[in-house]
């Protein structure tokens, strides 16, 4: 029952008291409770309220009080003493002087009605700071340490309280349930306690949202400021937006669950008796009867999931009504008599387990100096820290001093006797600031939002979503065509225009381009990931309205109007949303690939300064997308058209439904679904000459969300765009390290991470609905997890990996150039490549999806880097002219460019060119180079880079192409050039590139593609004698457990994989077990209340099929038959790799193999079946419910 709020504030509630529930899985909540009422305090010492007229009003003064805590007043305005007073209780009007006198009785004695004057020296020392001194209590040693700190507990402690059964409709249920029996023994209905019942359903609230609890990011949100009051602590749990949002999506996923779930498996939350109280004047008794479980669970159930949809609701209403101790005790712990900000204690926590061993075996009059280094990184700690004392505050110096070396004698258990030999020096943030970021990327920890600013604030959204509050930076962009600057100084005030007319009333006039973000603790993240490739404009095409003229669904029913008639069916509820489904999805795939192809070279304008609705019309005003888009419509278009009618029949449904349990079945009547052929077809042909226009339409409708989710990736934290995660992955391929030994390759990885941090300092983020480039420490974080997580190297050597100084890109670059790829090849020691590496390490669990198929050819071209030749040169030639450029290379003597966009666009279209030719020419490879008895890698190698009659195709190809190019005039090559230009000066600038402008270098975009397809055939033979051994077989063997098997022989047992679980499922006698295994297994739940999986595998198995053969008996045997087949099919040699030799496998590897496959395969099957019969279960199972 929640409370109402006022007009001036206050909160009335009519909520009858409730028992709180024990959290038994908590076992730090009584160490954690704390009084909270202060010792040795003073007037002078505090804050307090005075009268207005009081106040010194000169200008060296200002008023600093503690906001009064707006839950607690005990006072109503004026101006609403006439108004009457919302209440709970229907019955009976509240009036003004029942709610002040309630309010009044219900002000803790610790809260002072007199008034206090505040020390205006004190507040007025430091406009920025409001400290506090308080004296500690004599030193005890404290083990706070070891156990967990976290500000959830308010959340938890909400949830105890939260009213069960407002409405009183379980009750009044139960009660109807007992009728009989409450009159026979002449009880009182409103006697009744159900309070176990209630305290259950809390209990199991809790354990269902405990992993959401117990995520260390979840009070991240709770930021705690000096200068805040009571109220605005309790605001900050309530205004925690990013717990309420997971909870709410946990809480709906958990309903979805419960209405699943049947009624009896919630029986263990109702109590095992219903107690009636009978009260008299002589005594007291209590009443206990068997509860009529059974009966209530329907009902139960319900107010179950009543309870949990109205969770989040629940806990704000509850939070509102707590007291000072609810809320101190939850943010707040004793330390040595002081209320210490839980978040800072984790920081302090988090210290001492970084520093924990730092004295073991070593006496502590040896170490003083290292004791005062210890001292001062605890004390800047203790300064940034939070303490209540009738409000929070900072502590002053003296505190900070005094709590400092308390804290160091708790860590390393140091007497206090030698606290007068340790001295705290003079704050230094910058040690500070050091410390934190050591401990969050060692000890993978995430700093605690501790404001950086000490100043109290209205609660804010929480920064790591990305559509909170914004604020506005300017996008410093160079426009060619006016020729003239328009320059964005952070340095100053004065408001500056930029190409971009952006308008935003509440917009700063001082800006930042760049941002620190608080990028989450590391996880490995798979970038090559499908998720991370699809667009904004392929989400658009999932959302648009298939038929929205109803010109399909308007034929349907005119084909099927009689059988309509003769069922009494309505017309009007006809549902056909599965063949519109269908159709979307075989948009998708027809439109897919080329959209891809399309982006390569079209890119949305994202740059620092823009907003979401800036983004969203750049996607809107995508003329060359669209415009290309369109052509490629009509080229499916003209494929479609030829394709017969019947192939479509697949996409129309097999039910055609009009309610939940009226459908009209075509599923086994196809002549009656091939009169939707036709009409089908059409409808996709139409959508498709419509998709551009369709594509806009969907994009108008997106939401914020929809629009962050199609454009940008969170990645560790971090919003950032997905083309350049696309980019990341082209980067990766193109710098293949030699071997996994991140040991080794230490000096290549830093190199990369040098290239990649340049890429990311370039690289657009959101952050609160707004783009910017990341700051430095983001920058050099984020350039290492990216790193990580590409090569898969381990965390710990994180610390390994530093950028270099003064490396450049082109370093980079010349390592991959044709000269130096043969040089390193030619330099590389043999012993290299010959050392034993290539052994598989052992698995338990093989299947076909593990065989790999690599096109060798393909590897090498996405490995090799393009030639850049003098295009660099020859740009800056064209743009020196410019006055920025002019005025730079005047101060400087040179100016560096960053085209790597350019670059990345022209391997992507190089790569897009040979793709189809290396497709149509993979199979005269594979006859080419075959794996042979004796051969050895380095032979493997040889043979892919001796294949004279591909590399005789590929050089005529190549020709073909670079005529085309050099005669052909495809204005589409111009979009190759990118559009922005990052200039490398002083100041970050973006130099924006027109169209008009572009073309001027359409002859030089043109020679950089001559050049490079030219050199195609040989850079590809250097780049395969670089291909590490590893990546190099799997373009003819895969992984089977632990050797080598060729492709050509797994692919043929892939077919077997594929048929026999068919086989199996249609087999008649294994059918007709299926129901009667299904109706055992709900018997045997009946008993048990639930089935584990050896108990379902028991039920199977303890059926006999035929021949005295049990079921699993019955199933080896069917593919001992299969397999049978399969060795007759692997009559030619199985080729095996084993220490880098490649062998034709004998007699004992082939039968070793043929019995690990059977092995698979026989699992694989029982598995399928044992799943067909859990499914026919949970049918039935829903069928009965």
């Amino acid at each position: 029952m929640c409370s109402r709020h006022l007009r001036n504030d206050f909160t009335v509630s009519n909520t009858p008291a409730r028992k709180s529930i024990k959290d038994e899985d908590d076992k730090t909540i009584t160490e954690e409770k704390v009084s909270c009422k202060i010792q040795n305090t003073t007037n002078d010492q505090g804050f307090g309220y005075i009268n207005k007229g009081e106040l010194c009003q000169d200008d060296t003064y200002q008023e600093k009080l503690l906001p009064p805590d707006i839950f607690k007043l005990t006072r109503l305005d004026k101006s609403n003493l006439s108004n009457p007073i919302d209440t709970f209780e229907t019955t009976k009007p509240s009036t003004y002087r029942a709610i002040k006198r309630a309010l009044v009785e219900d002000d803790p004695p610790s809260i002072e009605s007199t008034t206090k004057r505040v020390n205006l020296k004190q507040s007025i020392d430091n406009k920025n700071e409001i400290k506090k001194n308080i004296n500690l209590n004599s030193y005890t040693r404290s083990s706070l340490w070891h156990t967990k700190i976290n500000s959830r507990i308010i959340y938890r402690d909400a949830i105890k309280k939260i009213d069960i059964d407002s409405n009183g409709l379980f009750k009044d249920s139960v009660l109807e349930k007992m009728v009989k029996i409450i009159k026979r023994r002449r009880l009182l209905k409103s006697s009744i306690d159900l309070s176990p019942t209630y305290s259950n359903i809390r209990k199991y609230a809790l354990e269902k949202i405990s992993s959401l609890l117990n995520e260390d990011t979840i009070d991240l949100d709770i930021t705690i400021t000096p200068g805040m009051s009571l109220s605005d602590l309790r605001s900050n749990c309530i205004s925690n937006n990013s717990f309420f949002k997971k909870l709410r999506e946990n809480c709906e996923k958990i309903v979805k669950d419960l209405q699943l779930t049947p009624d009896n498996y919630l029986s263990h939350v109702f109590q095992w008796h219903i107690i009636f109280h009978l009260n008299n004047s002589s005594n007291s008794t209590k009443i206990k009867l068997h509860a009529p479980k059974y009966k209530n669970l329907s009902k139960l159930k319900e107010l179950i999931i009543d309870t949990i949809s109205k969770l989040p609701n629940s806990i704000i209403c509850e939070i509102e009504k707590f007291d000072q101790n609810n809320i101190v005790n939850a943010l707040f712990s004793n330390i040595h008599g002081v209320l210490v900000a839980k978040s800072s204690i984790k920081n302090l926590s988090i210290f001492f387990n970084y520093n924990k061993n730092k004295f073991v075996n070593e006496r502590f009059y040896d170490n003083l100096n290292s004791l005062n280094d210890l001292l001062e990184k605890i004390g800047n700690i203790v300064r940034e820290s939070c303490i209540f004392h009738e409000g929070v505050f900072s502590p002053n110096e003296s505190t900070t001093e005094q709590l400092s070396k308390y804290l160091l004698s708790d860590m390393y258990g140091i007497s206090s006797k030698f606290h007068k030999k340790l001295k705290l020096p003079a704050k230094d943030m910058s040690k500070y600031q050091e410390l934190m970021d050591s401990i969050r990327l060692d000890h993978n920890y995430t700093k605690c939002p501790i404001a950086d600013t000490p100043m109290k604030k209205e609660p804010q959204i929480p920064e790591s979503h990305p559509i909170s509050e914004t604020c506005t930076t300017p996008s410093e962009i160079i426009d060619i065509k006016n020729e003239k600057t328009e320059i964005s100084n952070s340095y100053n005030n004065e408001q500056t225009a930029t190409t971009s007319d952006i308008k935003n009333a509440s917009k700063p006039e001082q800006y930042s381009i760049t941002k620190e973000f608080n990028i989450k603790p590391y996880r490995r993240i798979n970038l090559c990931s499908t998720e991370f490739r699809s667009s904004i404009y392929e989400d658009a095409i999932k959302k648009i309205d298939i038929d929205s003229n109803e010109i399909f669904k308007n034929s349907v029913l005119e084909k099927i109007g009689r059988y309509i008639t003769i069922r009494g069916l309505t017309k009007s509820s006809l549902n056909l949303s599965q063949t519109y489904s269908n159709i979307s999805k075989y948009l998708l795939n027809k439109v897919s690939p080329y959209i891809s192809d399309i982006m390569t070279t079209t890119c949305i304008c994202i740059t620092p300064g823009l907003h979401l609705s800036d983004i969203k019309n750049n996607c809107l005003s995508n003329n060359i997308f669209f415009e290309r888009l369109s052509k490629r419509c009509k080229k499916i278009i003209e494929s479609i058209n030829v394709i017969p009618d019947d192939y479509f029949l697949n996409i129309i449904q097999s039910n055609i439904y009009f309610s939940a349990n009226e459908r009209l079945a075509v599923a086994r009547k196809r002549n009656k679904r091939k009169k939707f052929c036709s009409e089908v077809k059409l409808l996709i042909m139409d959508t498709i000459y419509n998709l551009p226009n369709k594509i806009i339409n969907e994009l108008k409708k997106f939401k914020q969300s929809e629009l962050i989710n199609g454009l940008f990736l969170k990645i560790h934290g971090i919003y950032v765009l997905k083309s350049f995660i696309k980019n990341l992955n082209l980067f990766f391929n193109s710098n293949k390290l030699p071997n996994n030994d991140p040991i080794a390759n230490i000096d290549l990885l830093n190199n990369l991470l040098t290239k990649l941090l340049n890429q990311v300092k370039t690289s657009p983020m959101l952050h609160k609905g707004q783009i910017f480039y990341p700051g430095e420490y983001t920058a050099k974080l984020l350039s290492k997890y990216l790193l990580l997580d590409m090569y898969e190297i381990p965390f710990k050597f994180n610390t390994k990996l530093k950028p270099q100084k003064n490396i450049k890109d082109d370093i980079l670059v010349s390592d991959y150039e044709k000269g130096s790829v043969t040089n390193a090849y030619n330099g590389m020691k043999s012993s290299l490549l010959r050392k034993t590496m290539l052994i598989p390490q052992k698995k338990s669990k093989w299947s076909p999806a593990l065989i790999t198929s690599l096109n060798i050819y393909e590897l090498a071209l996405s490995m090799i880097n393009i030639d850049k030749g003098n295009f660099e040169s020859y740009f800056i030639d064209k743009i020196k002219n410019y006055n920025l450029v002019k005025e730079h290379i005047s101060k400087k003597g040179k100016i560096n460019i960053d085209l790597s966009v350019t670059y990345d666009r022209i391997k992507n279209y190089i790569l897009g060119t040979f793709h189809l030719f290396l497709k149509e020419t993979e199979e005269e490879i594979k006859e080419k180079v075959k794996p042979t008895h004796g051969m050895t890698v380095d032979e493997l190698r040889l043979a892919y880079i001796s294949n004279e009659k591909f590399f005789y195709k590929l050089r005529k190809f190549c020709t073909e192409v670079t005529n085309r190019i050099k005669n052909g005039s495809d204005d589409t090559l111009i979009e190759l050039m990118q559009y922005y230009i990052h200039l490398e000066t002083d100041i970050p600038k973006v130099m924006e590139m027109r169209k008009k402008r572009r073309i001027v270098f359409i002859n030089e975009i043109k020679n950089l593609l001559i050049i490079n397809i030219s050199n195609a055939p040989e850079l590809i033979v250097n780049a395969i004698k670089l291909i590490p051994g590893s990546k190099l077989v799997e373009g003819c063997f895969s992984h089977f457990y632990d050797i080598y098997v060729d492709n050509e022989s797994l692919l043929k047992a892939k077919s077997l994989f594929d048929y026999v679980p068919k086989k199996i499922a249609n087999d008649h006698l294994l059918i007709e077990l299926v129901n009667k295994i299904s109706l055992d297994m709900i018997n045997e739940i009946g008993k048990k209340n639930s089935v584990g999986a050896n108990s379902m595998r028991g039920i199977i198995n303890s059926y006999i099929v035929c021949e005295k053969l049990s079921t699993y008996k019955y199933i080896r045997k069917l593919v001992r038959v299969e397999l049978l087949a399969l060795k007759d099919k692997l009559a030619d040699p199985i080729m095996i790799m084993r220490n880098d030799k490649i062998e034709t496998a004998d007699k004992k590897a082939r039968n070793d193999l043929l019995n690990k496959l059977g092995s698979n395969l026989i699992e694989i099957t029982i598995k399928s079946y044992n799943n067909l019969c859990f499914k026919s279960y949970k049918s039935k199972m829903g069928n009965k419910n």
